[in-house]
């Protein structure tokens, strides 16, 4: 009975000690999930400050025992800003632009394989014809193969009015047209659609800078400031696809592939078989040599090993001895 005390009042002090551990991380547990819970309300306040305008809470409303302070006056603006941002209302400015038919938006492009007898003349000629329209060369090379024949690669731009007159220009230069291909891609929709969202969201931004100059809080500047940059961004978004889409409407881009006929080269004038003949003799006596020099060396190699293979020959010698030595008094036994 003595020895059955101990033991269980050790295993009372374990449970204890198990029971106040469970209670320790029950705890903190719950610890965890209140932080948790007033980081997420804490967040959900501030994210709320640009579109509810509900700014004056700020500390108060997180429990420190601070009064609430009066509502701010941008809560009305803020609240309308976000309200047409989210029914996606676009601004139109009520001017006559709006009347006035839509212009047609074309990317046009072009790309010719033709057949020339002299490509760099032509691929001069495809320059200055492309300069008399007020256009450009883009890109430009020329390269020949060993067998004479040159190919070029010329990539003009040239106002759309343009396009069909150098074309023809071009093929005119041709000996031969091996294709041809032309394509045009509508964007006049999408353009169209860039400028009203364009127009929506510089009527945005105006109304965040007005609530911007208003705006007295620290909270309030960086509600604002944040929903502001956004705008912004997605108005340098939008110009930079229109300025595209003005440069590839306005200016079209024609490829052309240039090839000439294979030239054949002609014989050397001048034939001299005395002095290939004495190139062969030369080119023989040199095999000759480089044989004989390989035999040489090739026997002072075998020279080099004959000490190793009489080492060799010692060392088989020795433990044949040795093997037979131990291996007759076995076969005696």
């Amino acid at each position: 009975m003595d020895g059955q005390q101990p033991v269980s009042k050790n295993a009372n002090l374990i449970k204890k000690v198990i029971f106040g551990l469970l209670i320790a991380a029950a705890v903190l547990i719950i610890l965890f999930i209140i932080v948790t819970v007033a980081n997420s309300f804490r967040q959900s306040k501030i994210s709320q400050i640009a579109t509810t305008g509900e700014m004056g809470y700020g500390v108060a409303s997180e429990g420190i025992g601070l009064a609430p302070s009066v509502p701010s006056p941008l809560s009305d603006q803020a609240v309308s800003v976000q309200k047409m941002i989210a029914r996606n209302e676009t601004v139109t400015p009520t001017t006559a632009s709006n009347t006035q038919p839509i212009e047609q938006k074309v990317i046009k492009n072009a790309s010719l394989d033709i057949a020339v007898d002299d490509v760099d003349q032509t691929v001069d000629k495809i320059t200055n014809e492309t300069s008399a329209l007020s256009g450009f060369v883009q890109n430009s090379n020329v390269s020949e193969t060993t067998t004479g024949q040159k190919y070029a690669n010329i990539v003009v731009r040239v106002p759309v009015k343009s396009f069909e007159t150098l074309i023809s220009r071009i093929k005119a230069f041709a000996k031969l047209v091996q294709r041809e291909n032309i394509n045009g891609q509508e964007v006049t929709q999408e353009y169209v659609d860039l400028q009203s969202n364009l127009t929506h969201n510089q009527a945005v931004e105006a109304q965040y800078l007005e609530l911007l100059k208003r705006a007295q809080k620290v909270e309030e500047i960086i509600a604002v400031r944040e929903k502001l940059d956004q705008v912004q961004a997605e108005i340098e978004t939008i110009k930079g696809r229109l300025r595209y889409l003005d440069n590839q409407t306005e200016m079209s881009t024609i490829s052309v592939n240039i090839s000439s006929e294979v030239k054949i080269t002609l014989p050397a004038e001048k034939w001299q078989p005395w002095e290939i003949l004495k190139n062969s003799v030369k080119n023989l006596i040199v095999s000759l040599q480089n044989f004989i020099n390989f035999i040489i060396m090739l026997i002072f190699a075998l020279i080099a090993l004959i000490p190793y293979v009489i080492l060799l020959l010692i060392i088989y010698l020795l433990s044949k001895r040795i093997y037979k030595k131990y291996k007759k008094p076995k076969q005696i036994q």
